[in-house]
């Protein structure tokens, strides 16, 4: 039996040419039933509205930046109580709506199902994969998962779950105060709402390694900094797990990170490392005065 339809849901701003190529996929992925919602998240021309309704989708319109502001207006807006999530930069397997949305139906438990993200052909030696979650196997996923457990690149979430948890926080992200982490932040509230997750190899993307040094260097620092951000949040709401978001962030990924690459003469790589614990720890001390209230940063003004 099929899984019963989904909402397609693609934030944007200003990328026509990628989210053309991205639709053109989603579109070959979409099941009879499913709808496909594209958030114009303020763009500044009418390109990207164009290029949305010419692939079939619905537009939503936000004016004002913020990718998951645009995820709330474009789950608040979905006509479907299963909801799958794609970026503008990533294409898709014919598959991968079906693969997130029968997961989701064989997993109760689950709040969210995380699908399985590799680069694209032809750019295998890219220096550094952003964005990639590979496995030949599910895997449950809880509070006690470590590592990458997926991305908003390519994830599906219940309504009801969402719902539950007020949605997406629109101070982490892209166009956010908090710079990143919007999906670990999303994982972080639904686990200690009493969800699970899952990870599902069979629903396939892939992620275009479109960055060049300069950009890799500012999303490392955009990274750390709603890293930071989210250890300050958690400090407030589960301290458990910020002792382990910290020892991950600052000693697996940064500190001991650097050590490692300083020993064998890696400048650059060591310099990354070294990034991300300033960065993290600027994001920590940025975020520590802001308020939260029921798992959401307030923020003023």
């Amino acid at each position: 039996m099929n899984a019963p339809p989904a909402t397609i849901i693609v934030p944007t701003r200003d990328r026509p040419e990628m989210l053309g190529r991205a639709l053109a996929t989603l579109a070959a992925a979409r099941r009879p039933g499913d709808e496909m919602i594209v958030v114009d998240s303020a763009s500044v021309t009418p390109a990207t509205a164009d290029v949305a309704r010419a692939h079939g989708a619905t537009v939503v319109r936000c004016d004002l930046p913020g990718v998951n502001r645009a995820r709330n207006a474009g789950w608040r807006a979905a006509a479907h109580d299963l909801l799958l999530y794609a970026d503008d930069d990533v294409t898709v397997d014919a598959g991968w709506a079906e693969g997130l949305a029968a997961a989701l139906e064989a997993h109760p438990t689950a709040a969210f199902v995380a699908g399985r993200i590799e680069i694209p052909a032809g750019q295998e030696d890219a220096p550094r994969p952003v964005a990639v979650r590979t496995g030949s196997r599910g895997e449950r996923l809880t509070a006690e998962s470590r590592g990458i457990l997926g991305h908003s690149a390519s994830l599906g979430v219940r309504r009801a779950a969402l719902a539950r948890v007020g949605g997406w926080d629109e101070a982490l992200g892209a166009g956010g105060r908090f710079k990143s982490s919007p999906e670990v932040d999303l994982f972080d509230r639904l686990f200690a709402a009493g969800w699970e997750g899952w990870f599902e190899p069979s629903s396939l993307a892939w992620h275009d390694q479109w960055r060049d040094d300069v950009d890799l260097l500012r999303l490392d620092w955009r990274y750390s900094f709603g890293s930071g951000a989210r250890i300050a949040k958690l400090l407030r709401t589960d301290r458990r797990r910020a002792r382990a978001v910290a020892a991950e962030v600052v000693w697996e990924q940064g500190l001991r990170d650097a050590a490692r690459n300083a020993r064998r003469g890696y400048k650059t790589p060591t310099a990354l490392a070294l990034v991300r614990v300033v960065g993290a720890a600027a994001g920590l001390v940025r975020a520590l005065p802001t308020p939260v209230r029921d798992g959401h940063f307030v923020l003023r003004g």
